[in-house]
C-alpha cells in the first residue's frame, strides 16, 4: 500500500523500519496512551515487525503503515487499519514521535487512511479507540468528524472511548 499527500507518504511497514519503531514504541507517550510492547532492543523490534508483517500479508491491504515526512524522507509516525475479529468494521489508529506532533501530520495521515478504507474496502464506517485520558487524540478524532459513541471494553482489561466515522 502506498498513499501520498502534499507532505506525507504512507507505506507498508518494513523490517528496515525497526530503529524507528523501537523509538516510537518506547516513547513515553506511546507507552502511556497506547501500550508498552516490552520491546527493549532494536533486534526485539525487528522480530516483532517480522511477525506483524507476516500477519499484514494475510490481511489483504490492512495492517500497520509507516508515515514518512516527504521533506526529510524520515519516518515520523505510524497508522493502522485493522479488521478485528470482535468488530463489524475496520478500526484505524495512529501514533507519532514528538517531532511529528502538533503540525497536523496525524490529521493528514488519518484522512488518507479513512479514504483508503472507504474506497478499498467499501465500508460504511470506521472505528477508532482511545484511552479516556488521551484528550489530544479524542480532540483530533472529533476534528476529523468522528462521533463519540461511549465507553466499551474493546481490548481486554480496560474500557476505551469508542469513536465512529460514518461515510
Amino acid at each position: 500500500m502506498l498513499l501520498e499527500s502534499e507532505r506525507l507518504i504512507i507505506r507498508d511497514a518494513q523490517v528496515s523500519d525497526a530503529p524507528f519503531y523501537f523509538e516510537l514504541f518506547n516513547d513515553p507517550d506511546w507507552i502511556d496512551n497506547i501500550n508498552d510492547k516490552g520491546l527493549r532492543t532494536v533486534e526485539e523490534t525487528e522480530i516483532y515487525l517480522k511477525d506483524i508483517l507476516l500477519k499484514n500479508l494475510q490481511l489483504g491491504g490492512l495492517g500497520f503503515f509507516t508515515v514518512i515526512l516527504k521533506e526529510t524522507n524520515q519516518a515520523i509516525g505510524c497508522s493502522s487499519a485493522l479488521q478485528r475479529d470482535n468488530l463489524e468494521f475496520i478500526d484505524i489508529g495512529y501514533g507519532f514521535l514528538p517531532k511529528g506532533r502538533g503540525k497536523g501530520y496525524a490529521k493528514e495521515a488519518t484522512q488518507l487512511i479513512i479514504e483508503y478504507v472507504r474506497t478499498t474496502f467499501k465500508q460504511e464506517k470506521v472505528y477508532a479507540f482511545t484511552l479516556p485520558k488521551n484528550k489530544s487524540s479524542q480532540k483530533l478524532l472529533k476534528n476529523l468528524g468522528f462521533n463519540y459513541k461511549g465507553l466499551q471494553e474493546i481490548f481486554e482489561g480496560e474500557e476505551d472511548c469508542v469513536f465512529e466515522y460514518t461515510f
